[in-house]
């Protein structure tokens, strides 16, 4: 027994490859061999980019209120004295 689409009637099977399928099958799927590979600056890695931080590195400072802000800065700021 074949299985039916129910909207449209037609059998549900696999279909051989289209030509628009073939012709672009490297257009889509294949890694371009010309893509020069990017260099990660290590000093640039996870650094913040919002300027909360007093590390200079995200540490997540972005989502919190400007009052919660304050407050972890101030606090920040006695850890690093001590």
């Amino acid at each position: 027994m074949v299985a039916k689409n129910d909207i449209t009637g037609d059998s549900i099977q696999t279909k051989s490859a289209s030509q628009s399928y073939r012709d672009n099958y490297d257009n889509i799927f294949r890694k371009n061999i010309m893509t020069p590979k990017l260099q990660e600056n290590d000093s640039e890695v996870g650094k913040c980019g919002c300027g909360r931080s007093p590390t200079g590195k995200c540490i997540g400072w972005h989502s919190l209120s400007e009052q919660e802000y304050q407050k972890r800065l101030a606090e920040s700021k006695v850890v690093q004295q001590s």
